[in-house]
């Protein structure tokens, strides 16, 4: 997890391309992160580029700590050879001796089922590009599906054996990186996944 701003930010807080992170990172792939408050949203005038959920980046700082206490929204831990899904952040405390901590929703597979059954209804089942992060076993998969709902996501992710999926943004925040931009740049973002060769 790399992120634009080095502590909780409420405002202005800064963003980057997704190819920025890749490159000063040294990564050789990344997907765009968290759900956030883009600048161009009226609605995010006064928190402009800032994210409320909890966040651990790769210099071991949590982000938005206090206000996630007791969050029901899920995560995904991120461990040298390894990767944990929770369906709550509050299941996770705030150790440091792991690579990241990504909070996010709608966890959308867990245990090899669909747990997320949405609404496909025009307000919230609008068809888009759906980033996420995923798993089978010790191995963790970045990806976009193209034109779909969140729910018809989840049941993509389950016919794909994923075992377990977390949506990240979407919209005009979908970023994927792969030896170049394999979809987006997108807009700018505060946070980014990336995979770095150690």
């Amino acid at each position: 997890m790399d992120t634009a701003s080095d502590s909780d930010c409420a405002n202005n807080c800064p963003v980057l391309p997704l190819g920025t992170y890749v490159s000063r990172s040294g990564a050789f792939a990344g997907i765009n992160g968290s759900y956030f408050c883009p600048a161009s949203y009226p609605s995010c005038v006064g928190k402009t580029n800032s994210f409320d959920l909890l966040l651990m980046n790769k210099n071991k700082t949590y982000f938005n700590s206090a206000n996630n206490v007791y969050s029901g929204n899920p995560a995904v831990i991120f461990s040298p050879g390894s990767i944990r899904f929770v369906s709550a952040a509050s299941q996770w405390g705030r150790d440091t001796g792991v690579d990241g901590v990504l909070s996010n929703y709608p966890l959308l597979v867990s245990g090899g089922n669909v747990v997320f059954g949405g609404n496909d209804d025009p307000k919230q089942g609008s068809k888009g590009n759906r980033s996420f992060v995923a798993n089978k076993g010790n191995t963790v998969y970045i990806g976009v599906v193209h034109s779909a709902t969140v729910s018809e996501s989840a049941r993509i992710l389950k016919a794909l054996s994923m075992e377990n999926g977390l949506n990240l943004d979407n919209g005009g925040s979908t970023a994927l990186w792969s030896g170049g931009y394999k979809v987006g740049p997108g807009r700018d973002l505060p946070n980014a996944i990336l995979f770095v060769r150690r």
